[in-house]
């Protein structure tokens, strides 16, 4: 599944990367984070093509979270995983 089907948006990739090389790893995104009052899952996989490290750090950053990491699941959990993620989501609901 890591392998994408649509073409990139290079432009739109530049673009992100530009903003996110601003705020990312900030003490400004951290307490933005923190201060997010709301339920949120972490549902991942293993087999994820993202660095573990950065979707360890939103974990702690985010106070309301759960986490719940798939086996069998890589980046597109829904898919590789249907009935664990949709278990998963159905946890906080």
């Amino acid at each position: 599944m890591a392998e994408p089907w649509f073409g990139v948006n290079f432009a739109c990739n530049q673009a992100f990367n530009a903003e996110r090389k601003l705020i990312w790893g900030t003490p400004d995104l951290y307490d933005r984070c923190r201060a997010l009052d709301v339920p949120v899952v972490i549902v991942d996989g293993p087999a994820d093509i993202r660095p573990r490290t950065a979707v360890d750090s939103l974990e702690r950053a985010l106070p309301r979270v759960r986490r719940a990491v798939l086996p069998e699941a890589g980046h597109l959990p829904w898919v590789e995983d249907p009935t664990g993620f949709r278990q998963a989501v159905a946890s906080i609901l």
